[in-house]
């Protein structure tokens, strides 16, 4: 009767080897799910990183482009990276306009105290974002940019890095709200002779040949050609005729009652500077 019970008892439950087996085949088997769980989970995260970091990355190369293609000057150094773009542009209110990088946001800021506003949001990091000046004449200049993006997470595996350089071309003519001045004194010059200026608002003149120039007149001829009148106009008086005044006419103006003078500078028989009057 022992042994019936014995048996009968064997039947209904489990050993404590089956019990172990199916717990280690539960645990593995759970843990198979939750590692494809993690994988899918990482994945989905780490694409839509990069789709983040790929979308603003795009998004801030078209807005450099509009306003690189739409400013009348590049100000910046030639072939000197910075951190920061400096355009100007013919609206006033937008003059001058800046993209500079301050932490890790990229803004845009237009006039000298407009308000910053920012390009790219705190979903990506822009570690880097330098700008170079390329000097193209008689073409437009361009500007090579290169900047360094990531997507703003705290975990090393699901980090994004998305690193671009490219070079966006100025479209429009230039046209200035402002003086144009040289970055160093006496060193440039406006124009040079392979790429002459024909005109200065259509007044001043200048030959094909670059030798004569023109007053009013579009084919200058002579050194200096004028259309109308030259007029000599000072009250103040006559310096002291010496070598570097040669040549020079001087109008000395009278007071009522006494007519002007017109003399010139010259060298007489003796080597000697002169004011000769000649009327």
């Amino acid at each position: 009767m022992s042994r019936i019970l014995s048996g009968a008892n064997r039947k209904s439950g489990f050993t404590l080897i089956e019990v172990l087996i199916f717990a280690a085949i539960f645990v593995l088997i759970m843990t198979s799910l939750i590692t494809v769980l993690v994988t899918i989970t990482r994945v989905q995260v780490r694409q839509t990183g990069a789709a983040e970091v790929n979308q603003q990355s795009q998004s801030l190369l078209q807005t450099l482009q509009y306003y690189i293609a739409q400013a009348s000057v590049v100000q910046l150094y030639n072939d000197t990276p910075t951190s920061t773009l400096k355009l100007r542009v013919a609206n006033t209110a937008y003059d001058p306009t800046f993209i500079t990088l301050q932490g890790n946001t990229v803004y845009l800021q237009q006039t000298s105290t407009g308000t910053l506003q920012a390009l790219t949001s705190a979903k990506v990091n822009v570690s880097s974002l330098l700008f170079t000046k390329h000097a193209n004449p008689p073409g437009h200049d361009s500007v090579g940019v290169a900047f360094t993006m990531t997507y703003n997470t705290g975990s090393l595996q699901q980090g994004v890095v998305q690193s671009l350089e490219t070079s966006l071309t100025r479209a429009s003519a230039a046209t200035f709200d402002f003086n144009v001045i040289p970055a160093a004194n006496n060193t440039y010059d406006l124009g040079v002779s392979s790429q002459a200026w024909r005109s200065v608002n259509s007044e001043i003149y200048f030959s094909s040949n670059n030798a004569n120039v023109g007053i009013g007149i579009s084919t200058p001829g002579q050194t200096l050609e004028v259309n109308g009148g030259v007029r000599l106009n000072t009250s103040n008086a006559s310096p002291t005729c010496a070598a570097v005044q040669r040549g020079t006419f001087w109008v000395v103006e009278s007071p009522n009652g006494t007519k002007d003078g017109v003399v010139v500078c010259v060298k007489n028989a003796a080597d000697a500077y002169i004011w000769n009057a000649i009327y």
